[in-house]
């Protein structure tokens, strides 16, 4: 019998050693190349809530990633974010490279519109994600 898929448990210290960094470099970068007005999101919910003159122009989820995403063809993006993707805001997820130097960035229409795999990975056995062919992101510099 197949185990259900499950998400990743939550980690104070995988949170507190990437969230903040990359939601920083994020934030600069929207700021700077983007004129965007940035706050902190919600503890539940998405990382980053944007506003241009005064108006909310969008949400942003942060991810810092730990691989190479240039050896890739695909981006997978944990199916546990959907929800921020479902959102009646326009929703990017950026993913983060290691360095804080660039990042890949997607809409969330496009992410949910992508194929959902289980996959193995380093935290859990079995976990959905969706599959995002490297050429529905923008490779940005921050």
């Amino acid at each position: 019998m197949l185990s259900t898929p499950q998400s990743k448990p939550f980690s104070r210290s995988l949170h507190d050693e990437n969230d903040g960094p990359a939601k920083d470099a994020v934030w600069r970068f929207l700021f700077r190349e983007w004129a965007l007005d940035v706050e902190e999101g919600t503890t539940y919910g998405v990382d980053l809530v944007c506003y241009r003159n005064g108006e909310l122009a969008g949400c942003v989820e942060v991810e810092r990633r730990h691989n190479d995403l240039e050896k890739f063809d695909t981006i997978h993006v944990p199916y546990r974010k959907k929800k921020f993707f479902e959102s009646p805001q326009k929703t990017l997820l950026f993913a983060v490279t290691q360095n804080l130097t660039d990042a890949y960035w997607a809409l969330g229409s496009t992410i949910l519109q992508s194929p959902v795999e289980e996959k193995v990975n380093k935290y859990m056995k079995s976990e959905k994600f969706f599959v995002v062919p490297k050429r529905d992101w923008r490779k940005v510099r921050l």
